[in-house]
């Protein structure tokens, strides 16, 4: 990943060398590059890329990330020659087939986002015309949450131009094992809510024969034999849902939790649906919306 440091008027490139190995060259006029520094991120390899973003929305205080293929990533400081790591590698996908992501270079000032796009790597589509695909864009922020400062993905706000149909309730409350229908059928949705934690609730989100779980006394959300921490803030946990045909991804509390899921259905419509697990859950704020191609 070659990137302009302002600061140096230098051209920058992250290159990956072998195993967990990366380095850092420059260049004045992008053909002739100059080693600058190794670093090593233990258990990631692959697709780097190196960007800079403040911390909590404070463009006087920034850090910079080093990431690599399967999103694992170090923060730190960089001055143009040194990357100087503050973090152990830390994990912003926590699913099984989000890879590879990169970021958009030139986005315009007045616009001012970091956008990602990973490439969904291990799906597999029986006679379909195509191979693979990509996850939904995501902006990156830097906050600081319970365990420090951290990368969050959220979905770009563009994504409001696909919305079509929308169905929303303040508060919806499941009763034990009780399974609540909110669209018989569909394959691209857009879902939204906020959940109570009260204590020993565990409710799920089907979504096309697949369940999504959220454990509020294990703190986990859960999908496919993968699972990622997911602490209520405030007494409530956050989640947001995009399920696309052969994808389904997960996004919790403002992008906190980042988790990225191929999958291929049977071949029929599946409902999407709350159920309410052992001991019911309450459901506020709840938006479904359908998607358009």
């Amino acid at each position: 990943k070659v990137i302009r440091h302002e600061p140096s008027g230098k051209g920058v490139m992250a290159l990956f060398l072998g195993a967990n190995d990366y380095a850092l060259f420059a260049s004045e006029d992008l053909k002739s590059w100059r080693h600058m520094h190794d670093q090593t991120l233990p258990g990631v390899a692959e697709c780097p890329d190196i960007f800079e973003l403040p911390v909590d929305g404070d463009p006087s205080n920034t850090r910079w990330v080093f990431w690599g293929g399967n999103g694992g990533y170090l923060l730190g400081g960089f001055d143009g020659r040194t990357f100087t790591p503050e973090t152990d590698v830390l994990h912003a996908e926590q699913g099984a087939n989000g890879y590879a992501a990169q970021t958009w270079s030139d986005i315009p000032p007045e616009d001012g986002r970091r956008i990602q796009i990973s490439w969904m790597a291990g799906g597999k589509y029986p006679a379909m015309p195509f191979n693979q695909q990509m996850s939904y864009p995501v902006a990156l922020t830097l906050r600081t949450v319970a365990d420090g400062i951290r990368l969050c993905r959220e979905p770009v706000r563009e994504i409001a131009v696909l919305h079509d149909k929308t169905h929303a309730e303040s508060e919806v409350s499941l009763a034990a094992r009780e399974i609540r229908v909110l669209e018989e059928t569909g394959d691209l949705f857009d879902v939204s809510f906020e959940a109570d934690a009260a204590p020993n609730v565990s409710f799920g989100i089907e979504a096309r024969g697949n369940l999504v779980t959220c454990n509020i006394a294990d703190e986990t959300v859960s999908f496919m034999d993968r699972a990622a921490t997911l602490r209520a803030i405030d007494g409530h946990i956050r989640i947001r849902l995009l399920i696309d045909r052969t994808s389904l991804e997960i996004f919790g509390n403002d992008g906190e939790v980042s988790m990225s899921f191929c999958f291929l259905p049977e071949a029929a419509d599946w409902s999407l649906a709350l159920h309410g697990g052992d001991a019911g859950a309450r459901i506020r704020d709840l938006t479904v919306r359908t998607l358009r191609s």
